[in-house]
């Protein structure tokens, strides 16, 4: 430590219980855990490499990351099913921690169109954790990068300080990493963001989105960098 004042120096509280009902009354800044996916900056496709003798069942794949029929295939794939126009992509998952942003929107009513686009998903929008220190201890970044997030000093990080009871380390919250995922795929905790360091972290959140700096995070940047 350098002597420093950090965010989690100067909120009391950073959660709160939420009580019996925290699996079926979510809120915005409750602690889950979900499937997060890795996407990669090199796209790699998981490709029908044979086929039974309609051409329309794949009966294996193969991993490549270029074809000249990319996104424009001859014929559609029944079984598993993929348009012309589909490609299965390779990516990763893993289960992480994530602050829940917003829940699932109110249902739109309206009549359906066979066939048609789904307007309807129970879809929330999350912010996903990467924890600090591993499981042995050992820290994953450089000290000095933490200690300025810990100082609002990177629009994109903020600071979540461990929480045992929930299993949560030491970690960073990423909004370049923000992802949606349907609502039957979350994990509840009885742990939210309260207070002072909700008010902050949304604030943060909007400042990110639109480029400003403004609100409780500029409050809170300035007090901490001045």
């Amino acid at each position: 430590m350098d002597g420093s004042v950090f965010l989690d120096d100067i909120i009391d509280n950073y959660y709160c219980n939420i009580g019996i009902r925290h699996r079926s009354s979510l809120r915005p800044g409750q602690i889950v855990w979900t499937y997060s996916l890795y996407n990669y900056e090199n796209l790699e496709f998981w490709r029908p490499h044979s086929f039974d003798e309609t051409s329309t069942r794949a009966t294996s794949f193969e991993i490549c990351s270029s074809a000249q029929d990319l996104f424009n295939r001859q014929i559609p794939l029944i079984s598993p099913r993929l348009e012309i126009d589909e490609e299965f992509i390779v990516i990763k998952a893993k289960k992480r921690p994530a602050i829940l942003i917003t829940l699932p929107p109110p249902e739109v009513q309206l009549s359906v169109i066979r066939g048609g686009g789904k307007v309807n998903l129970k879809l929330c929008l999350l912010a996903p954790l990467f924890s600090i220190e591993n499981a042995e201890g050992k820290t994953k970044y450089n000290l000095e990068f933490v200690n300025r997030v810990r100082k609002l000093q990177y629009p994109h990080f903020f600071f979540i300080p461990e929480y045992a009871e929930t299993n949560i380390r030491n970690s960073l919250c990423r909004f370049d990493r923000i992802f949606s995922t349907f609502r039957t795929h979350l994990e509840p905790k009885d742990l939210c963001l309260t207070g002072e360091a909700s008010d902050i972290f949304f604030s943060q959140l909007q400042s990110y989105l639109t480029g400003t700096i403004e609100g409780s995070y500029q409050v809170a940047y300035e007090t901490l960098n001045q």
